[in-house]
């Protein structure tokens, strides 16, 4: 099994039949962020062109993307003759594909089909609604598929209403990145660029499936394949994609039938990524691998460190981790040898209680062999959306940062309210 290959082509081409193919060119080609992930494709440089200005750099998550927001609109018909019952009995695509969901619908109590309604009389029920409500019983959240200006407007409405119960999406996918970044390193986003993950010779992915999740990620991994270099994948999941890929973009790779991706694969148990990251340290430091002068000029707290990693027990280890003490020695032995380490991780490390942690040991094992603070070395959260950082920088956060604050109360003459919001997590027990 692989991913990639000729369906992703059929794929494209069926959507281009579908949409019609200008009008998907242009979308394409617009000046715009991705909307699937944050390896990026566009922006201000047009579409289709990475920030190092390789061109196409375009998947079929893309598309995909691209085609929910370029269906034609559901007929008011549909609603007329379908129940909800029916409606139920949809899969996830076939309701999807019905459409895109173009006018307000109402369901009143013994309904049995939704009724379109005008926006007028939506908003007007909307606002009924708000005005019986307690500011601090709503949850306002935005995806990072918004635009700054949507998001901004988004949570000064809802602090202008009277709550801070205002997140976004990365909340709840890479909070746990960045609490454990700023805890080890003082920086709570990547130490990378892109052209530092061209001049990596290992690449870690750990807790990831960017095969399924971030396409355009697998061909940088091909290329440090290509170049010589290591991919070392963690993941309880084994994901076919991961270990052969048909890049459609890449003539080579596709008349090859693929690349191999993953140079060394390996499956943890569910969550225990702490105990095989304490096991590579282990062995680092056995080995005296560890770049003591970047430790003493630029770290802290190594000691304490070091003691943590020599009281687990190997035994712990195994049993804790699912992985046999040789697989671990083979994982830290492509570690002993990189000259410039890159390690990714996304949901898999981050979606635990325990999340915050696993990023520390993540970055922890970095700072071990110097990893961090320079080229072609460092650690790369692989985010969702590409514009998480976009609406949490204009304000779609539980805390607004002083200076916003400030500015948002002078510039406007509003006054927003000051009891602390609720995180996601929170609102979602609370309601």
């Amino acid at each position: 099994m692989k991913g990639g290959g000729i369906r992703a082509i059929k794929y494209t081409l069926a959507t281009s039949l579908e949409t019609g193919p200008k009008k998907l060119w242009d979308t394409l080609n617009s000046k715009n962020a991705c909307k699937t992930c944050a390896l990026g494709m566009g922006g201000q440089a047009g579409g289709m062109r990475n920030e190092e200005g390789h061109w196409p750099e375009v998947c079929k998550k893309s598309i995909q993307a691209q085609l929910s927001d370029l269906q034609s609109p559901i007929q008011p018909e549909f609603f007329a003759k379908t129940c909800i019952a029916e409606i139920a009995t949809l899969s996830g695509r076939n309701m999807e594909r019905l459409g895109r969901l173009n006018t307000p619908l109402m369901k009143a109590a013994g309904d049995t089909h939704y009724t379109p309604v005008s926006w007028e009389k939506a908003l007007e029920r909307v606002v009924d609604r708000f005005r019986e409500t307690e500011p601090d019983r709503t949850f306002f959240y935005s995806s990072g598929r918004s635009s700054n200006e949507a998001a901004f407007i988004l949570h000064l409405m809802a602090r202008t209403y009277g709550t801070n119960n205002v997140n976004n999406c990365s909340f709840y996918c890479h909070q746990a990145s960045g609490v454990g970044l700023a805890s080890s390193i003082g920086t709570g986003t990547a130490t990378v660029e892109l052209a530092d993950i061209a001049g990596a010779d290992t690449i870690f992915v750990i807790g990831a499936n960017p095969a399924s999740n971030h396409p355009r990620f697998v061909r940088e991994l091909v290329l440090c394949r290509r170049r010589g270099g290591n991919v070392v994948v963690v993941n309880p999941l084994k994901e076919g994609g991961l270990v052969k890929f048909a890049i459609p973009s890449m003539v080579s790779s596709m008349v090859k039938g693929g690349d191999d991706v993953a140079s060394h694969y390996y499956q943890p148990r569910i969550n225990g990524d702490l105990a095989w990251i304490y096991g590579v340290a282990k062995i680092v430091l056995e080995q005296g691998a560890q770049d003591q002068h970047f430790i003493d000029a630029h770290t802290t707290g190594f000691e304490p460190f070091v003691e943590k990693v020599q009281a687990t027990t190997w035994e712990d280890i195994e049993a804790s981790s699912g992985l046999l003490r040789s697989q671990i020695t083979e994982i830290a032995n492509v570690y002993i040898q990189a000259k410039n380490a890159v390690f990714c991780w996304a949901m898999g490390i981050t979606h635990h209680q325990n999340g915050c942690e696993n990023v520390e040991a993540i970055a922890a094992l970095a700072l071990l062999r110097g990893m961090i603070g320079r080229k072609n070395a460092g650690l790369s959260p692989l985010r969702g959306h590409s514009n998480v950082q976009g609406v949490g920088s204009v304000g779609v956060t539980p805390v607004l940062k002083q200076a916003i604050f400030d500015n948002i109360q002078s510039k406007l003459g509003v006054t927003l309210p000051t009891k602390p919001g609720l995180d996601t997590m929170a609102c979602m027990d609370a309601a």
